[in-house]
């Protein structure tokens, strides 16, 4: 049996021993930045630096608190709603980010991204293959 499936974008990741990073937009208000994501298919929802937020105008501690386990311990965070665009792929997310400054990478997750997408991965030909998720 062969199944086939067809997708609306093709994105070329640099190969590097800390996994699949992509560059991705975020708008919220009048205000946009570029930025380097891991993709994390294991982690529960997107997160940022602390850094990013402020940059983009957002008043970190007042979104919705979340408790992020990681293998260093806990980490605190924020949810807010941001326009997050990802090669022509453009949604409405809910992100999260970190309470304080420091964070060393920013993570595209399940809630707020993946979920939003149908993705395929080449690892040997280091190629993401992403398209809208329309249920």
């Amino acid at each position: 049996m062969s199944i086939q499936l067809s997708f609306t974008e093709e994105i070329v990741y640099e190969e590097t021993p800390a996994g699949i990073t992509i560059f991705i937009s975020l708008r919220h208000g009048e205000s946009e930045m570029y930025v380097e994501a891991k993709v994390d298919t294991g982690a529960e929802v997107c997160l940022f630096t602390n850094e990013i937020g402020r940059r983009l105008g957002i008043l970190i501690e007042q979104g919705v608190p979340i408790t992020i386990g990681t293998l260093a311990g806990a980490l605190e965070a924020f949810g807010h709603e941001i326009t997050l665009q990802t090669g022509e792929l453009t949604f409405q997310s809910v992100v999260y980010f970190a309470k304080y400054p420091g964070l060393p990478r920013n993570i595209l997750g399940r809630r707020g991204w993946l979920r939003n997408l149908k993705m395929a991965v080449v690892d040997y030909d280091n190629l993401l293959y992403l398209s809208a998720y329309e249920s």
